[in-house]
C-alpha cells in the first residue's frame, strides 16, 4: 500500500463521522465567508485529513452544499414540529409554526439562503435534499389539512392555502433577513413580526359566509 494511502487510511480512522464534521466545518465556512468560497479541499485542511477524503463522501462541491441544504430544511422542519404541536387549534399551530419558521432563517440566513436561493446547481438531482424539503413544507400542509377539515380555514384546496402561507411566511423571513423591515419605526420589535403573521393568516381564517 501506498504512503499516502496508509496516511488517508489513518487520518480517516481518527474521523469516524467524517461526513458530518465535513457538513459541520463547511456550515462555519457558509457564514465567514459565503458558499461560492466553500472549498472541500480547504475543508479537508481544517478537519486534518487527506485532500482526497472528502471525495469519499461528496462528489464535488455541489454535493456538498446540496447535503448542506438538506440538513437546514430538517432543521427547520424539527424547528416548526416543536414549535406547533402542544396548540390548542390549527391557526394557533400556523402562528407559532410561522413564528419559529421566521426565527430559523434570522439565527442561519447564510444557511436559509442557501437553502432557497440559486446557488445549488439542479437541486432536484439530489433526493434527500429533496425529500428534507418536502419534509419541511409537509409540516405547514398538514396543519392547513387539519384547519380546512376542523372549518376553521377557508373551504379551499388545502394544497392552495399551504403554498399562499408558505409563500408570506417565506416573504416575511426573507424581507426581514435582507434588512427591509429597517424601514418602519418598530425595525427591532419581535411584536412586528407576530403582528405581520397575523395579518397574513387572517385571509386565510374562516369567517362568516365563506
Amino acid at each position: 500500500m501506498e504512503k499516502s494511502a496508509v496516511l488517508d487510511t489513518q487520518q480517516s480512522y481518527h474521523h469516524g463521522n467524517l461526513r458530518q464534521e465535513l457538513l459541520e466545518k463547511a456550515l462555519e465556512q457558509l457564514k465567514q465567508v459565503g458558499p461560492d468560497k466553500v472549498s472541500l479541499r480547504a475543508l479537508a485542511r481544517d478537519i486534518g485529513v487527506s485532500q482526497t477524503a472528502p471525495y469519499r463522501h461528496f462528489s464535488d462541491k455541489n454535493a456538498l452544499l446540496a447535503a448542506l441544504a438538506a440538513q437546514g430544511y430538517q432543521e427547520l422542519t424539527r424547528a416548526t414540529l416543536a414549535a406547533s404541536e402542544n396548540c390548542e387549534d390549527s391557526a394557533q399551530k400556523m402562528l407559532q409554526a410561522g413564528l419559529a419558521y421566521i426565527h430559523f432563517a434570522r439565527h442561519h440566513p447564510e444557511l436559509y439562503k442557501l437553502m432557497f436561493g440559486p446557488v445549488i446547481e439542479c437541486p432536484l438531482e439530489y433526493p434527500d435534499l429533496a425529500e428534507a424539503g418536502q419534509g419541511a413544507f409537509k409540516v405547514i400542509m398538514a396543519i392547513c389539512e387539519e384547519g380546512v377539515q376542523a372549518e376553521m380555514f377557508v373551504n379551499q384546496d388545502a394544497s392552495l392555502i399551504a403554498h399562499s402561507i408558505w409563500a408570506m411566511v417565506h416573504g416575511i423571513a426573507s424581507l426581514w433577513i435582507d434588512g427591509m423591515y429597517q424601514c418602519t419605526e418598530r425595525q427591532h420589535d419581535e411584536s412586528l413580526i407576530i403582528d405581520s403573521l397575523q395579518l397574513a393568516l387572517h385571509g386565510v381564517l374562516k369567517r362568516d359566509g365563506n
